[in-house]
């Protein structure tokens, strides 16, 4: 059984109009046994024996054996380094003002989608589309 890769826990990010959505994927590793088949398992799975391939081989202590001086968390990691990773939400300024410019421009003024046109409605403009109806 080889270790072929580790992907870290990460959010992955996915743009949409007026913001971004955050998609949590856990820390999982690719292997291939000793049959050239090759599987993904995330770490969790490790904690049973649960990680066994198609040809019906328990991968679990050997993955575990591979992995052992791992340590998922970097030692001497700066907190801001901690935070932009695990919390990337409350880090991309520059890319959160990239979105706002491609929402005006997508969205432009007077546009029923466009969120300010929505915020700034007044309770008089309220009463008035009621009496419309």
């Amino acid at each position: 059984m080889e270790v072929i890769e580790r992907l870290e826990e990460h959010y992955e990010v996915q743009e949409v109009p007026f913001g971004r959505s955050y998609k949590w994927c856990p820390e999982c590793v690719v292997v291939q046994c000793d049959c050239d088949k090759r599987a993904s398992f995330n770490i969790s799975d490790l904690a049973d024996p649960r990680a066994v391939c198609e040809c019906g081989v328990d991968l679990t202590t050997d993955i575990q054996e591979k992995l052992q001086g791992y340590h998922s968390e970097v030692q001497g990691q700066t907190l801001t380094d901690y935070e932009s990773a695990h919390h990337p939400w409350l880090h991309d300024t520059q890319a959160q003002a990239d979105q706002h410019l491609r929402d005006e421009a997508a969205y432009p003024e007077g546009s029923p989608w466009r969120y300010n046109d929505i915020t700034t409605r007044s309770l008089q403009d309220e009463r008035d589309e009621r009496d419309v109806r």
